[in-house]
């Protein structure tokens, strides 16, 4: 039986005489390879409205071939800019998703998480060992100073203009926020050159190489984590807290950190995810399969990255593994 398709955009010209440009919710989408021009092309999608199967759109649309008709349905409804009626999957906003993948995400961060070594150490900051909120500030620096690997993939996100704009804005807003932890690290004595010729933990890479994985083969998917790592969930980081509370930490090395704290605060950086998902117009019920799936791989990462810290530097004299020892 011949599929059904419903179809967004319009075509119009483009500036390659081989290409057509789909015009959809603000974002334009090159497609090459396609026979005849603009308005027949256009008189397809307008037949997409669910109410004709595939052939009967191909029977009305002589003219073009109807290998490239069903082509380039098939193209469209994989960039969620079509999709199947009655394919036996079910559809949803972004905003709905958004909300049922942070349920899981609570769900799980309290159970691992906010549970594990690190934060419950932190509930008595004055037993904590300096060198764990030290070594916080270390893996924190080595994490946003790695942070192109897994932002820059997703900067020409195609799916949405107002998403890919937002995301392009939170990028130049984040430009630099490495070198504000580097001043509270630059007050321990530590250089540039010294920090730069050190290894992050195996977790803190960890996290970043997955982080880039899923943004540049999942860019949906690496959105849901956002939130989490801007910290969407706190007013005051507990770690901050923790630090003043405990009487070890100098103010100078405090204040910077702080201030990176209040400026993500201030760009309202912990409620980019869901900015983001406001403009994603539908999620299939196969990616919000997929994304709970990666989810409870993201937080078991972000777990261990804590977990680590406090493994490592509650027990080191050193706080630095340089490369060549």
């Amino acid at each position: 039986m011949s599929e059904t398709f419903v179809a967004f955009g319009r075509f119009q010209e483009g500036h390659d005489p081989a290409a057509k440009t789909l015009l959809f919710s603000g974002s334009e989408h090159e497609i090459s390879g396609l026979t005849g021009d603009s308005t027949q092309w256009n008189q397809v999608l307008a037949l997409c409205d669910g109410s004709r199967t595939l052939d009967e759109v191909c029977a009305l649309n002589g003219a073009l071939p109807s290998e490239e008709v069903g082509e380039l349905l098939e193209s469209l409804a994989e960039s969620n800019l079509a999709y199947r009626i009655d394919s036996g999957e079910r559809y949803m906003t972004g905003d709905e998703a958004i909300l049922i993948i942070e349920d899981l995400q609570a769900d799980l961060l309290h159970k691992t998480l906010y549970a594990n070594k690190f934060w419950r150490a932190l509930q008595a900051p004055e037993q904590v060992p300096v060198n764990v909120y030290y070594g916080m500030a270390i893996e924190n620096f080595n994490f946003l100073y790695r942070e192109s690997w897994f932002d820059s993939p997703v900067l020409n996100y195609v799916a949405s203009e107002k998403a890919r704009l937002k995301m392009n804005e939170f990028y130049g807003e984040e430009y630099g926020h490495d070198e504000l932890i580097f001043k509270a690290l630059s007050t321990l004595g530590i250089t540039q050159q010294q920090i730069r010729a050190s290894m992050p933990l195996p977790e803190t890479l960890a996290l970043c190489n997955a982080l880039a994985y899923w943004a540049a083969t999942d860019p949906l998917f690496f959105f849901t984590t956002m939130g989490i790592l801007e910290g969407k969930d706190i007013e005051v980081d507990s770690y901050i807290l923790a630090m003043q509370a405990s009487g070890k930490v100098d103010n100078a090395f405090i204040d910077p950190i702080m201030a990176h704290a209040n400026i993500n605060i201030g760009a309202e950086h912990g409620v980019l995810t869901r900015e983001l998902f406001a403009e994603i117009p539908v999620v299939t019920a196969d990616q919000l399969r997929s994304m709970k799936a990666n989810t409870h791989v993201f937080v078991e990462l972000y777990d261990n990255f804590h977990s680590a810290v406090w493994d490592f530097y509650s027990t080191t004299e050193t706080l630095l593994r340089p490369v060549n020892p």
